[in-house]
């Protein structure tokens, strides 16, 4: 393991992931997750990290990476998904597709569901490869469509179509 984390510098990224993914509007109907999917594959595979984009209808994007372990544990998966529920912009204090912090808060449809869960999971993978922390077990991220409309083209067509993914894994 190498390296202390700089909590001020992950503040910030944090910060800046979050906001430019809250920045792409996937408000389902009709989702769009696959912009999301893009950003959020582009964040790690700067990292050194693989992440592969399924495309389980035109435009519904999830996103799957792995991170390998030692394989003495089984995977854990760290799931979120991208899409959000509708925002009506005169019902809210801040523009709900900008992003922006505001007196260390950050506004944004997703901030709270997902988005944000899912920017810090990616980012505490980010972490875990940077700082080459020894893993016992691989950690899956997968961040996906649909799940604000019952999941049928996220979590469950991941499932149901590349279940071999996921085979194993301990926890969700």
């Amino acid at each position: 393991m190498s390296g202390a984390i700089d909590w001020s510098a992950a503040r910030q990224e944090a910060v800046e992931v979050l906001g430019d993914l809250i920045r792409f509007d996937t408000t389902n109907p009709p989702g769009n997750e696959i912009v999301g999917a893009r950003f959020l594959a582009s964040v790690l595979e700067s990292e050194g990290i693989e992440a592969r984009i399924y495309e389980s209808a035109p435009g519904r994007g999830n996103l799957y990476a792995r991170l390998k372990g030692s394989g003495e544990k089984r995977p854990l998966i760290l799931l979120s998904h991208i899409d959000v529920v509708p925002a009506t912009a005169a019902d809210w204090s801040h523009p709900p597709f900008a992003g922006e912090e505001v007196d260390g808060v950050i506004y944004g449809r997703g901030a709270l569901d997902a988005k944000g869960v899912g920017v810090v999971q990616l980012l505490a993978m980010v972490a875990a490869k940077r700082m080459a922390i020894p893993l016992r077990r691989d950690i899956i991220l997968l961040a996906t469509a649909d799940e604000e409309t019952g999941g049928s083209l996220g979590a469950g067509w991941m499932v149901d179509n590349h279940f071999e993914l996921f085979d194993g894994a301990e926890f969700v």
